[in-house]
């Protein structure tokens, strides 16, 4: 029950089903146009249908890939060297120290996941030493944690938004506006502290942001599957565009391998398999997914999006509503921290889960003299195998009191690297991607988080005053009096 491949592995060994039964399995929830389906995605082909567009964002690490699509990747490579060499001056002449990061849901959860993951492989060729920050918060609170620690002379804002029309993300620039205005006129500022990354070239124009520090990328890559495009911009400033380069080439190695390996070898479609078995069959609502490298303890927020907003559907292709569950609850956390929290719950407690646990076997660690270096190889050894035996515990239990049967899969790769990160993230992409077309749904729209942004604006038109309270623009009891406190 293992598959390998160059850059990942997967271990479903503790998923209780045997070879026969998923080839079974597999035969009976399969579509019968699925690798059609499979091989249009892999095209670039695949159609977005309440949203009228193809879905192109594997297109991004594909050999021919243009890394900015509108931008070009001579300019997004350009705006990286000029950065992380310390050439790109502010407008008082000083050289840029800091990044930051403004952006919201894909926007921010995957660039800010791979650069924490990929920090310490940065090109060392680099001197100028370069510091990536994130914000991402509407109600300012990452703000005021960043803001006194960086100098307006020296700092660049990347306002990353595909619509760059995003509440969260323009609130955020906004509030910057006024804290860079006592120094820097807005001009100023615009011309060489701000850089936009969106899919509308037209707004960042009427934003003020220079030609030359726009990038763009098509309107066919979905928010959550955009780290591969300019949105990716604060990873190959974190580590170096060849870097950003090798992640891309290790997703494309998974979406060749997706394509062409038959089922009992094929890892996303393996996962897409199990967790719709584990969904279906079991009536498991939720997963926890557990890395075991601090490096990767981003990847639980970022499977949220990914998989909650692809498949947390209740209408199928068609619009038509449905009745069967379709994507589970993710949640999760850095596995040796869970271990003093919520493990317990998970052992001993009453409900079902399934789990995926994400290991790294070995960890280089240059730069340390011989001995830390020894230390930290040794700490490697005991996150796996607590990795192991916590994996075990839940599947074989020990005794009435430890009941086990808890499904898991196993993700692992021998080194985190570039490219097994990229390798491991394109993986749950298509992982999403299958079981959404087994559900014969949607998994690259939000309906329901479009909607949720268009009552807010209605709460914050009554709450600024720019609509007069009436029995017509009421909303409810509980709202209208939160709103009269405001």
């Amino acid at each position: 029950m293992q598959v390998t491949t160059e850059h990942l592995n997967l271990d479903y060994s503790f998923q209780g089903l045997s070879a026969d039964e998923l080839q079974a399995y597999a035969k009976k929830r399969l579509p019968a146009n699925f690798n059609e389906q499979r091989k249009l995605l892999l095209q670039g082909e695949y159609q977005n249908p309440s949203e009228g567009r193809k879905v192109t964002h594997v297109l991004n690490r594909s050999r021919h890939s243009v890394v900015a699509a509108g931008g070009g990747r001579n300019r997004f490579s350009e705006i990286v060297r000029l950065l992380r060499s310390g050439k790109w001056l502010g407008a008082t002449g000083k050289p840029i120290t800091d990044v930051v990061n403004i952006g919201v849901g894909g926007s921010d959860l995957g660039p800010m996941m791979g650069s924490f993951a990929l920090h310490e492989f940065a090109d060392d060729n680099v001197e100028h030493e370069l510091d990536v920050h994130f914000v991402s918060s509407m109600d300012g609170g990452q703000l005021y944690a960043v803001l006194p620690i960086i100098d307006p002379e020296t700092t660049v804002f990347i306002i990353a938004s595909k619509s760059f029309g995003t509440i969260d993300t323009l609130a955020n620039a906004e509030t910057v506006k006024r804290w860079v205005e006592s120094v820097l006129d807005q001009s100023a500022w615009l011309e060489k502290h701000v850089i936009g990354v969106s899919s509308n070239n037209q707004a960042m124009t009427e934003f003020g942001i220079p030609a030359s520090q726009q990038l763009s990328f098509a309107d066919s890559v979905g928010g959550r599957y955009s780290l591969w495009s300019a949105i990716g911009l604060p990873i190959a400033l974190t580590v170096g565009a060849n870097q950003f380069a090798k992640m891309l080439e290790g997703a494309r190695h998974m979406d060749e391998h997706f394509g062409s390996a038959p089922l009992l070898e094929n890892i996303p479609l393996l996962l897409a398999l199990l967790g719709v078995y584990n969904r279906e069959e079991r009536g498991l609502n939720n997963v926890a997914v557990l890395p075991y490298d601090g490096r990767l303890r981003y990847l639980p927020n970022y499977l949220q999006q990914l998989d909650m907003e692809s498949n947390g559907k209740q209408q199928n292709l068609a619009g038509e509503a449905i009745d069967y569950p379709t994507g589970p609850i993710i949640w999760g956390g850095f596995g040796p921290n869970g271990q003093h929290a919520f493990f317990q719950h998970l052992h001993q407690g009453y409900d079902k889960f399934a789990a995926d646990f994400v290991a790294v076997l070995r960890r280089q660690a240059p730069g340390f003299a011989a001995p830390v270096q020894a230390g930290l190889a040794s700490q490697q050894r005991l996150s796996v195998a607590n990795c192991l035996a916590h994996r075990r515990l839940m599947w074989f239990g020990n005794g009435d009191s430890y009941p086990g049967q808890h499904p898991s899969n196993l993700l692992y790769v021998d080194e985190l690297t570039p490219q097994s990160f990229g390798a491991l993230i394109a993986a749950y992409e298509h992982k999403v991607f299958s079981q959404g077309v087994i559900w014969n749904i949607n998994s690259f729209d939000q309906p329901g988080v479009e909607l949720g942004k268009n009552v807010a604006k209605e709460v914050l038109a009554v709450m600024n005053g720019a609509v007069e309270t009436t029995t017509e623009t009421a909303f409810d009891e509980s709202t209208d009096s939160i709103i009269k406190r405001m």
